[in-house]
């Protein structure tokens, strides 16, 4: 599922329209749509932020892929949805998190094959 995907379906489940959505994350009703249909090709970090806020969830139910693939490489398999575990504070994987909805496919499956790389040497 993506990002956009999950926005719509967190707005939806809210009873919220993209004006009230984005009345809430301070952006025009356009960009709430073109983030839900996919056509803005990444999110800012800050706006991932914004938008977990005022759907009243958190960051990684819009990039739980991320968030899995970390805990797995580091052995933290307690890490869940909507929970991030307080024991992830290396700076370069939270840059790494926040800059990984901005990336594009390709350097999205870059990282995944790092990622599964990773799991065979643990």
């Amino acid at each position: 599922m993506s990002i956009g995907s999950r926005i719509k379906a967190r707005r939806k489940e809210l009873g919220l329209t993209q004006i009230e959505l984005g009345q809430r994350v301070h952006k025009s009703s356009q960009v709430i749509s073109n983030w839900e249909r996919g056509y803005t090709t990444g999110i800012a970090a800050e706006d991932l932020q914004h938008l977990a806020k005022a759907l009243a969830t958190d960051v990684a139910f819009f990039v739980p892929n991320a968030y899995t693939a970390t805990s797995q490489v580091l052995g933290t398999d307690q890490i869940q949805m909507g929970k991030v575990q307080e024991t992830l504070h290396d700076s370069r994987l939270n840059s790494l998190i926040a800059e990984y909805p901005r990336l594009d496919e390709k350097s999205k499956d870059i990282i995944d094959a790092i990622v599964a790389l990773s799991k065979k040497e643990y």
